[in-house]
């Protein structure tokens, strides 16, 4: 009597009976799936890349790039197959392991008939090939202006037998495969590009037919309607037979595109309604004058220093440093203005007696100032305002008037230059960090908009929003003060004159934050180039060239690939 035994080494009626059997299971239990097959990467044409090679026929297993091994480009074969499947539907549950919570009801895994899968698809379903699950068709959109059914499309990121499908005989009946939804990606392009409108739909162009007028084709990720009936070998986007179709497609549905983009767009007009300029300006700023590393207290807020008194000649002056002097007399340290001796006896001007310039100096009061808090538009800011060390003149003011940075407002403000017109105000207009306590400033013209201008902030326009010239030729009589723009540099340049020079203020550099063509930055006009140079054989070569294409090896002394 033969020894008992379920398994066989070859596939015999035990076998084929249970097969048959599983088979009628998933038919009765199962439920319909749509698979998309993967044919193989889709043909790029010759490259003289050996990493991307040209294939002489589709094929599953061929990989398009051998670098990155990617097959970005894929071809699907125009027909749906049908086959029955079983899978456990899911709520959303969350996983919770070492590394924390995890959503994974994104992956369902599906098991098929194997022998009903190569009877019907012609091979085994891969990473690559698409499913679609009618049952999950949404009949009731948000958009109600949709006029099909969404459809449920996922990918195949893995496969293998199932281990309950293995029968009594050891031979598997069941594959299994897990699937994750499918994404709008370059790879899957194909099948969203797919045009809600099937009835006129011919699928992917092929350069072996014609196309009879009123039909649609799909060409790269784009839809063409033929405008004439188009003879063998015409692909678009020929204008005399193709029109890139403008109607809805499965990517402008299920895709997110669209609505990223828009979503895209808004955040970037609210930054340009908020930040309408590039760059960073700090010319508002004002910069507190800090202690120095040899005192103790470094960076630490200090009293303003160098309180300068001029006479009627440059060359006299005298500067006075505010210190901060501590006795043991006095409850609490006192702020006086320090003249040392060696200031005295260096005027140059010996018609000036040195009690004279410490007249100066007694008929200006030193006392602690408490700033008003400034507040913002809607009323936020600090409780409580700085508290800073004030000059102020106790004698009759006579000038001459600046601003904080050793800078005159306008002509008019110095006596001592055919532009005064006799009458000296202490208003500093020339800039909002102005501090019209410090009366005894030495004169000089701006150097730029502030203490530091920032970055791409410089503006055709005067600082103090006086009238400015503009011309490739400076004006032959300007008075002091008067702002003057070159046209004929690039970027723009902005001076004024201080009396014996052209001084350079700024370039018209601020631009708006899109860097579109018309900008002046080098963003625009050299990283974003859009420019070409005509060689001398006529080809042409972009301006602006991607690191990948400068950077590209090319084989040496070897023949180009046909």
């Amino acid at each position: 009597m033969p020894r008992l035994s379920l398994y066989r080494p070859n596939k015999q009626n035990d076998y084929r009976f249970m097969d048959r059997t599983i088979s009628e299971m998933f038919t009765v239990g199962g439920t319909d799936l749509y698979i998309h097959k993967y044919l193989g990467p889709t043909d790029q044409g010759p490259s003289a890349d050996y990493t991307q090679p040209q294939y002489d026929a589709l094929n599953p297993n061929n990989i398009q790039d051998l670098l990155f091994l990617e097959n970005r480009d894929r071809t699907y074969a125009p027909d749906i197959y049908r086959l029955r499947g079983h899978y456990n539907v899911q709520n959303l549950d969350f996983d919770l392991s070492q590394f924390g919570l995890f959503l994974n009801n994104d992956i369902i895994f599906i098991t098929i008939h194997y022998n009903d899968m190569i009877n019907i698809v012609g091979r085994k379903l891969m990473v690559g090939d698409v499913l679609e699950l009618p049952h999950l068709l949404d009949y009731n959109p948000l958009k109600e202006t949709i006029p099909v059914a969404l459809k449920r499309f996922y990918q195949i990121t893995d496969t293998n037998y199932a281990s309950e499908g293995f029968s009594q005989t050891w031979y598997p009946h069941i594959w299994r495969i897990k699937c994750e939804p499918l994404v709008d990606s370059e790879e899957f392009s194909q099948i969203l590009a797919a045009p809600i409108n099937l009835d006129t739909y011919l699928g992917l162009w092929e350069a072996g037919k014609t196309y009879p007028a009123g039909y649609v084709i799909t060409y790269g990720d784009k839809n063409y309607l033929a405008l004439q009936d188009v003879p063998i070998g015409t692909d678009p986007p020929d204008p005399d037979y193709w029109q890139l179709d403008t109607a809805d497609n499965l990517k402008d549905i299920l895709a997110t595109y669209n609505q990223n983009i828009s979503i895209n767009d808004a955040a970037l007009l609210e930054a340009q309604r908020i930040v309408p300029k590039a760059g960073y300006d700090r010319s508002k700023l004002y910069i507190v004058p800090t202690y120095g590393e040899d005192s103790g207290k470094l960076n630490q807020p200090a009293p303003p220093i160098d309180v300068l008194v001029s006479y009627s000649t440059a060359s006299s002056a005298v500067v006075g440093s505010v210190v901060i002097v501590n006795n043991p007399k006095f409850k609490n340290p006192s702020a006086v203005i320090q003249i040392k001796q060696e200031a005295l006896t260096s005027i140059k001007d010996k018609t000036i007696e040195p009690a004279d310039v410490l007249r100066k100096f007694i008929t200006t009061s030193l006392q602690l100032v408490k700033l008003a808090p400034e507040r913002m538009g809607s009323g936020s800011g600090p409780v409580s305002g700085e508290t800073v060390i004030a000059l102020t003149s106790l004698g009759t003011i006579t000038g001459p008037y600046g601003t904080a940075d050793n800078t005159y407002a306008t002509a008019d403000q110095n006596p001592e230059l055919p532009g005064f017109i006799g009458t000296i105000t202490p208003v500093m207009d020339y800039r909002a960090d102005c501090d019209p306590r410090l009366q005894f400033i030495s004169r000089s013209s701006p150097r730029s908009f502030g203490y530091t201008t920032g970055y791409l902030d410089g503006t055709d326009q005067a600082p103090n929003g006086f009238p400015t010239g503009a011309g490739i030729a400076f004006p032959a009589n300007p008075l002091v003060g008067d702002y003057f723009l070159r046209i004929d540099y690039f970027p723009q340049l902005l001076y004024r004159w201080d009396g014996n020079v052209w001084v350079r203020i700024s370039s018209n550099v601020r631009t708006e934050t899109g860097f579109t063509a018309s900008n002046k930055s080098q963003i625009s006009g050299f990283i974003n180039n859009s420019n070409v140079t005509v060689m001398t054989n006529g080809t042409t070569v972009p301006q602006s060239q991607p690191l990948s294409a400068i950077l590209q090896l090319a084989p040496d002394n070897l023949p180009p690939i046909p």
